[in-house]
């Protein structure tokens, strides 16, 4: 398959995932939800204010100025902001990302950190902040670089191969691809023979939106695919219940590299905290990054 890229572009992956995040939120640990709000909500588990985003955003913010200010992905530059985040807002964080940002804290390296982590580093976290590598990286590296991103926190293969099929996305989409195109080559490209099967199935197998990085994503990818419009993508993830954020969040990267700022309801970019500042970030990543 042979993608001929349009390099002029309609900044909307940033502020779609934190949008996804925001809305999510609320919802976070429902069962099936059958009615979502038109206007996002606050509440819920972390009690957020109506478009505040949680952790899913503040990583997705720091993995951005990693690259902003490196030229590239950096595992120790990403990590200390990480544990700036954490310092801030512990309750945000997932079982993974905050037993390894304790591990560093306490002194352990990077490397040793990760070593035996509780559920091996399978868990969503790493999937839910990668958009900006899709944004900065061509496809075949966003997909290289997507494993060692991952690896900072969750170094199971499940996690580094599934953020690299949605990252791997991202790119063809910010680079002018179809969903239909982005979708076939990231399957194509994917090594993981347990994370290409259970995407490729779509909505014929079971969507279940848990903490595991193979089943958040599985959920985020089907609505992207299976649903139109981004507010249609978004309030089918959030339907699902479960991890809603993360879930909606992945959608919303998505859904926003396609779609752009412009295909987002506007009433959603206005009730999100810091909007203008994603689309500015989003930017500076594109600017930064390869074309």
């Amino acid at each position: 398959m042979i993608f001929i890229f349009q390099f002029t572009r309609i900044p909307g992956t940033l502020i779609g995932s934190a949008i996804g995040d925001a809305m999510g939120a609320p919802f976070e640990g429902s069962p099936k939800i059958h009615q979502i709000p038109k206007r996002m909500t606050g509440g819920g588990p972390f009690l957020t204010r109506r478009g505040e985003y949680t952790d899913d955003t503040l990583q997705m913010i720091a993995l951005a100025e990693t690259l902003i200010t490196c030229h590239q992905f950096s595992a120790i530059d990403f990590l200390s902001r990480l544990i700036r985040i954490y310092d801030l807002h512990p309750e945000f964080f997932g079982p993974t990302s905050r037993e390894v940002l304790e591990r560093v804290k306490g002194g352990a390296s990077p490397e040793s950190a990760v070593s035996g982590i509780s559920g091996s580093g399978r868990t969503n976290g790493a999937v839910m902040r990668g958009a900006p590598i899709g944004i900065f990286y061509r496809p075949g590296n966003a997909r290289i670089i997507s494993g060692y991103a991952a690896a900072t926190t969750h170094p199971h293969p499940v996690a580094g191969a599934t953020s690299g099929i949605v990252n791997q996305m991202i790119s063809i989409l910010c680079r002018g691809g179809s969903k239909e195109e982005a979708f076939f080559s990231a399957l194509k490209f994917c090594e993981n023979i347990e994370v290409r099967n259970r995407i490729a199935l779509l909505s014929a197998a079971p969507l279940i939106p848990s903490l595991d990085a193979l089943e958040a994503a599985h959920v985020a990818i089907t609505c992207f695919m299976e649903e139109e419009t981004f507010a249609g993508m978004i309030q089918a993830a959030i339907s699902h219940g479960g991890d809603t954020d993360t879930t909606a969040a992945i959608c919303g990267a998505l859904g926003g590299a396609l779609h752009g700022a412009g295909g987002i309801p506007r009433e959603w970019i206005a009730d999100l905290e810091g909007g203008p500042a994603l689309l500015e970030l989003e930017e500076a990543v594109w600017s930064a990054g390869e074309k």
